[in-house]
């Protein structure tokens, strides 16, 4: 499973980033034309959206496998136990979040079809279908975080601290 979510988080990562450059080449892209040439470009505004909305979906899954989410620390280093167990409550209470994600997500891209973007005339599907898609990723880091935590329960060894985990 770790071989198949590292191939996922490194395809992830790279389309995130390309996304999100490419977000800011249309923005900056937009700001020329519209300051400096005078002149109104309508479909950056629905690219831009496009690739932000991919990469922050992508980025968020991502996040979920390297457990870089916020988080609080409410016990001291010393309470091994208590501390794996309570991450293991948190990596299992994301599961409901991550059916939403994926059952309504993809519910609510499936009505993507039928409506389009204004200037690009695409169907939003596009658009929306990052939500089921990072909703399917975060099934697998999450079945991987958990197994994690599991073993790390049974064997009392201790959490990575923060930055030992990327």
């Amino acid at each position: 499973m770790r071989l198949i979510n590292d191939w996922i988080e490194r395809l992830f990562m790279f389309v995130a980033s390309t996304l999100f450059a490419l977000f800011i080449a249309c923005i900056f892209f937009q700001v020329v034309a519209r300051n400096y040439l005078r002149i109104s470009v309508g479909w950056t505004d629905e690219v831009a959206l496009m690739c932000f909305v991919w990469s922050v979906f992508l980025g968020a899954a991502v996040a979920l496998r390297r457990r870089v989410h916020y988080v609080v620390d409410i016990l001291p280093p010393g309470y091994v136990n208590a501390t794996n167990a309570l991450r293991l409550f948190g990596a299992i209470a994301c599961l409901p979040v991550i059916y939403v994600l994926v059952v309504h997500g993809y519910t609510y891209a499936d009505m993507g079809w039928r409506r389009s973007s204004v200037s690009l005339r695409l169907p939003l599907f596009y658009i929306f279908a990052a939500i089921p898609v990072s909703g399917v990723a975060m099934v697998l880091f999450s079945a991987e975080v958990i197994l994690e935590d599991i073993r790390r329960l049974r064997a009392r060894t201790p959490p990575p601290r923060i930055d030992e985990t990327s």
